[in-house]
């Protein structure tokens, strides 16, 4: 999947609308929501990057297939960094799951230190 680079994407979103009747001149401050989002980047244009959490039937290109898909507009992300699994490193969680995330620059992070910073 050299073409669909594993990211997390933190990028600002809107709150949910607040049903009920104010006051104009009583509005609170209101402040955009930064968001994590990780998934594999299959589209990045100028106008959106687009990701999703899962990628099946990865054998034959033109049979893949992807689920969970968000479309970002580009103008809302802050920041874009491709994510790689260390292979050599084994975690209690199970087969396949590595302990320890490295971003594109080869800095680690460790999963637990990441999570609590989103």
């Amino acid at each position: 999947m050299g073409d669909c680079p594993l990211v997390i994407i933190r990028w600002l979103d809107s709150r949910q609308p607040c049903g009920k009747w104010r006051y104009l001149s009583a509005l609170p401050d209101a402040k955009p929501v930064e968001v994590a989002t990780v998934g594999w980047l299959v589209r990045d244009t100028p106008d959106v990057k687009v990701v999703c959490q899962n990628i099946g039937d990865l054998e034959d290109p033109e049979k893949a297939q992807a689920s969970g898909i968000m479309a970002i507009p580009a103008r809302c992300v802050l920041s874009i960094e491709r994510l790689t699994e260390e292979e050599s490193l084994t975690s209690s969680a199970g087969p396949g799951f590595a302990g320890v995330v490295g971003i594109a620059d080869d800095q680690e992070i460790e999963t637990e230190l990441t999570l609590q910073a989103l």
